[in-house]
């Protein structure tokens, strides 16, 4: 049986491409959030599990409201927007990759498993899981230009163009400069992508449900898709965050570090020794109120699109 995500009559390509609208309206709701939970994530002081932060002079973005007013007073409103033209191409070819890799991966496990003995939540889990590895190391120099480019403050580093960018990073760096960090990226996609379309699956199709039952309205299907969107984002982000914020680091190492070698669990064991466990999970709140709107958005404008192409076919 397939799932919620790829039940239409729509090929792997043509899924892509609703993936595509969906990638690129989301980055443009959560620019901004995006900025300040990388600020957060690159602050190196020791944090402690207390209700009260104490003082500290070295703490630049010490909460949403204040990183905000502060980079839009040092910055303008366009430091809201830093890294956002890498970002739109990570956006728009990482959800095309991803759900074009996951039609394709259902429509192999459904025909492997014939007799239907594999519990479709794992099926779901499975694919979801190989799809976001697919994207992630199709698309991952974008997520590292992305990153660069929103830490960026001054005019040394990438006050130029993405295609610059990327030059300089190769002449400086090499090819491996534009893989920093795929590790923790690869071990933190695998178990999101698999909790995020797994779950999903399982919220969209329970409002699927209650509208054929007539509980529901079938017209607020899309507030229905965001809805769904937004509780797997959020419960399959908070599962893996650590590796994300070790990602990020492990990016800007060959931007300003001599150091630019360590593994991701030299990084992630050096973090919590110097800064504490909780630092694992600093812009963990920009993050998690970022994630639920952008996979609102992704999923809401995912189906929307969906349901437009199969309507422009039942036309044709």
């Amino acid at each position: 049986m397939p799932s919620y995500v790829t039940d239409a009559n729509l090929t792997s390509y043509e899924l892509a491409f609703c993936g595509a609208m969906a990638g690129v309206f989301s980055r443009v709701v959560i620019a901004p959030l995006d900025v300040v939970k990388i600020r957060m994530q690159l602050q190196t002081h020791r944090t402690h599990f207390k209700f009260r932060a104490a003082e500290n002079s070295d703490i630049q973005y010490s909460n949403i409201r204040q990183a905000l007013k502060r980079i839009v007073r040092e910055e303008g409103i366009r430091g809201l927007y830093k890294g956002n033209m890498p970002a739109e191409y990570l956006y728009l070819s990482y959800s095309a990759v991803e759900f074009w890799a996951y039609k394709e991966l259902e429509q192999k496990v459904e025909a492997i498993d014939v007799n239907h003995k594999v519990p479709h939540t794992v099926k779901t889990f499975g694919s979801g899981m190989i799809a976001g590895c697919i994207a992630t190391a199709a698309t991952y120099p974008f997520d590292l230009l992305r990153t660069r480019f929103a830490v960026n403050k001054g005019p040394q580093m990438y006050n130029t163009s993405v295609t610059q960018a990327m030059v300089d990073i190769y002449h400086r760096e090499g090819p491996r400069g534009f893989y920093r960090g795929i590790w923790p990226a690869m071990i933190q996609i695998m178990p999101y992508m698999g909790l995020l379309f797994s779950s999903y699956d399982v919220f969209a199709k329970s409002f699927k449900k209650l509208r054929d039952d007539n509980v529901l309205s079938k017209g607020y299907k899309p507030t229905h898709d965001m809805l769904s969107g937004a509780m797997s984002g959020f419960f399959s982000k908070m599962a893996v965050y650590p590796f994300d914020l070790v990602r990020k680091r492990l990016q800007m190492e060959g931007s300003y570090r001599a150091e630019s070698n360590q593994s991701w669990l030299s990084c992630l064991m050096s973090i919590m020794k110097r800064e504490g466990v909780r630092s694992l999970y600093k812009g963990l709140a920009p993050s998690l109120l970022k994630v639920a709107p952008a996979n609102a958005v992704t999923f809401m404008v995912f189906e929307e699109t969906k349901d437009l192409l199969i309507l422009f076919k039942e036309v044709k």
